[in-house]
Order: structure tokens, then C-alpha cells, then sequence
């Protein structure tokens, strides 16, 4: 666009000066001499020069006003794509923080208390705390769980799992036994995390005898996260945090 412009300005003083010459030619009214002749004689070429002069001038106006459109279309584009990856960066947001439906594979891990009354333990051994799910939610995590429910309660970063009684409250709901946890990654990394050996999972099924079972899934879907706690306290601020 710079160059354009540097052409239309030597066009433009090329005209000033042409049309100036030209004009002190057409004053020349006292005297009628040889060489004033020859100019007037010249001046329908001048006058076609001036013509042509005026079309090119037009035509670099024309590229001109096209170089702008096609700026403003750039800058356009340069604004749709910042708007299309601000988007997508807040849809990746709405996925790692569970506000999104998602399919995909993985596994089903049902959990639920011990009622074999010949296994020599104490009733609380026997039942499935808040802490033994925040254990498996966290080896599932660690074994790159994706997404994760329990009992269609979708967990997220801001989730709590907290004793209710005999019960658990999750996302501030009470869901009973069995807890059925769904966690979607990779099949074979997620079973491993609850099954083998040493797990806290394998743990709780042959130390403590609660029923433990475990599912693969190659097609599952989990819901997105809802909750109509209101935020009472806490509020958003534009400005640094000192």
C-alpha cells in the first residue's frame, strides 16, 4: 500500500507541474511567435496526455480504495479468528471442568459396603466412607481420567465428596450405596488403577470385603456438571489482586 501511494504522489506532482507548464503557455497572449504556434498546435496532444494522466490517476485511486478493503477485510479475519480461538479455549475450559457432555471409553467401578457377616470386622470397616471415594476418584485421576461421575453426579474441580450419615453427599446431593463411579481415559490405564495389586481399590475388596466390581466400557457417556448452589461471597474483580 506504501508503494501505491508513492506512485499516486509522483503521478499527482507530475499533473501539478504539467498543468502549471501548460497554463503559462495559455497566458502567452502578447506576441504571436513561432514557438507559440508549435504549442498551440501541440495542445490537443497535452490535452490528451492530461487525459490520460487523469484515467491512471484513477486507476491507482481504485487500487487504493481495494488495498483498503482488503486491509479491512484482513483486520476483520485477524478479529473472527481471535474470536474463534477464544471459543475454543473457553470450550476446553468447559470440558476440563466438567460443564460439558462427554463420550468416550473407559471404565465402571461399582462400589458398596461389606455384608458378609463371617469376615471378622468392625461395622465401620465394613462401610464405605467419603474418604475411600476421594481415594479412588484420586487414583483414577492419576491414571489420566478425563472425565469422572458418580451415581451420575458429574465431579469437577470445585466438587465435594463429604459424609452424610450412612450415606455421602456429592455436589451437595446424598446418594446411597453402591456408588457407581464412571471414568473415561484410557480402558486399560483406568481398570489397572483399581484392580491390581496394592491398589486402594483392590484393597478395599480383599482386606475389607466390600463388593468391588469393576466394568469396562468402550462407549460411555457422562453427563455434563449442574448445581443450583448460588456463589454468596466471592466475586469477580477486574483489576490485580494485591
Amino acid at each position: 500500500m506504501v508503494v501505491i501511494k508513492n506512485k499516486i504522489l509522483n503521478i499527482i506532482i507530475f499533473v501539478m507541474v504539467f498543468l502549471v507548464t501548460a497554463g503559462l503557455v495559455k497566458g502567452v497572449d502578447a506576441g504571436i511567435d513561432e514557438n507559440t504556434i508549435y504549442i498551440i498546435k501541440n495542445l490537443n496532444k497535452y490535452e490528451k496526455n492530461i487525459e490520460e494522466m487523469r484515467l491512471l490517476v484513477n486507476n491507482m485511486q481504485n487500487a487504493v480504495d481495494n488495498e483498503k478493503k482488503y486491509g479491512g477485510d484482513y483486520r476483520h479475519q485477524e478479529a473472527l479468528d481471535t474470536i474463534i480461538e477464544i471459543n475454543s479455549e473457553i470450550e476446553r475450559l468447559k470440558f476440563y471442568n466438567g460443564f460439558t457432555n462427554v463420550r468416550g471409553p473407559g471404565i465402571m467401578l461399582s462400589v458398596s459396603d461389606n455384608i458378609d457377616d463371617t469376615i471378622d470386622l468392625d461395622i465401620m470397616e465394613r462401610i464405605v466412607h467419603d474418604v475411600d471415594i476421594v481415594v479412588l476418584l484420586n487414583d483414577l485421576k492419576a491414571a489420566g481420567a478425563e472425565a469422572i461421575e458418580i451415581n451420575r453426579k458429574r465431579i469437577t474441580n470445585i466438587s465435594e465428596v463429604v459424609c452424610a450419615g450412612p450415606l455421602i453427599k456429592v455436589n451437595g446431593e446424598v446418594i446411597p450405596a453402591p456408588f457407581l463411579i464412571r471414568a473415561i481415559g484410557d480402558i486399560e490405564e483406568l481398570y489397572n488403577a483399581v484392580t491390581e495389586e496394592g491398589t486402594y481399590a483392590y484393597e478395599l475388596k480383599n482386606t475389607y470385603g466390600m463388593d468391588v466390581d469393576v466394568r469396562m466400557s468402550y462407549n460411555m457417556s457422562l453427563r455434563e456438571y449442574s448445581n443450583n448452589s448460588n456463589i454468596e461471597y466471592a466475586s469477580v474483580i477486574n483489576e490485580g489482586v494485591e
